[in-house]
């Protein structure tokens, strides 16, 4: 039997166990049961949640070493039916503790203990390899472990602004990325969650982002291509309503360098407003909370802006 059969078979297992419709139907039913344990030894929670408590209540023991075959954290089996943890103690703080929810996650799937488990890069994951679903599995776990229901989707009621979503995330000591995906994943009405970087459109990096095009007369390519960036859509989170409704928001479209969302990534400050976006076939006039997302200086945009993340919520839309 092939590594990844036995991948497979583990997640199949984890389905089975909760009688779910699918495994990430599953993952957040173990993840829920695991609060409730929670709450059973030690009452109602305060926020932000106590994910090492929780941890250490399921027996999951927290070694002072880093980890030794990820950049964040891993699980090791000590041999005897249990685990150890080693978290990268460098990481902030709001990393340090999805990361450790993630860790947690991996409790809940059958014969967790039979091999070493790593935090990968979600930048690189395919859902079709059984090892990587297992890693997308784990970090839905660790949404439900650091944004717990219903205390999370209570406080997103009173937030209307994007300087309320800036506070949310610090509340619940989690990254904005983080709690923008939550937000939409758990609203009751249509809303998406929407990611922005300062990007070339696809025909333009063929060219101008190509490093071995040549500059004529002394031309920078390079600055030309800083400044041919625009603020484009990377990926969207929508709410189950929001897709119940038809809209649909294709990736590198380009949005005005006017409204909340410039005004978020040229300012470095959570905005907010309503605006008309060009988002094709899910365009029209939306109300936009807007924050500046943590941009390393080669991507930030011709001026110097961050990347933007917002929750939109349609007014009229096409």
């Amino acid at each position: 039997m092939t590594h990844a059969v036995s991948t497979r078979a583990l997640i199949d297992a984890l389905v089975r166990s909760t009688g779910a419709v699918d495994e990430f139907t599953a993952i957040r039913i173990k993840a829920r049961e695991a609060i409730e344990r929670f709450r059973t030894a030690f009452g109602e929670p305060t926020m932000p949640f106590d994910v090492d408590a929780l941890a250490s209540l399921l027996g999951i023991h927290r070694s002072e070493d880093a980890p030794a075959h990820s950049s964040d954290a891993e699980l090791v089996p000590t041999g005897d039916g249990r685990v150890t943890m080693r978290v990268n103690p460098d990481r902030p703080d709001t990393r340090k503790r999805f990361s450790v929810a993630h860790e947690i996650s991996h409790t809940f799937f059958p014969s967790y203990h039979a091999k070493k488990w790593c935090r990968t890069d979600a930048r690189y994951r395919s859902r079709a390899n059984p090892d990587d679903l297992v890693e997308m599995l784990c970090d839905v776990g660790a949404s439900e472990l650091v944004l717990p229901a219903p205390w999370f989707t209570e406080a997103t009621r009173a937030v209307d602004t994007g300087l309320g979503l800036a506070e949310l995330a610090k509340t619940y000591v989690v990254s904005r990325e983080a709690t923008l995906r939550r937000f939409a994943e758990t609203h009751a009405r249509e809303a998406a969650a929407i990611f922005l970087s300062w990007k070339l459109k696809p025909t333009q990096q063929r060219t101008l982002g190509n490093p071995n095009q040549k500059g004529l007369f002394g031309i920078d390519v390079a600055e030309v291509a800083r400044r041919a960036r625009r603020l484009r859509l990377d990926y969207s989170i929508p709410s189950p309503s929001f897709t119940a409704a038809g809209f649909f928001l294709p990736a590198d479209k380009s949005v005005e360098s006017t409204g909340p969302l410039y005004a978020a990534a040229s300012t470095g400050q959570p905005c907010e407003g309503t605006c008309s976006l060009d988002l094709g076939p899910a365009g029209g006039e939306y109300r936009v909370l807007a924050v500046p997302l943590w941009t390393p200086d080669e991507d930030l945009g011709p001026n110097g802006e961050n990347a933007v993340g917002a929750i939109i919520v349609p007014l009229r839309a096409r």
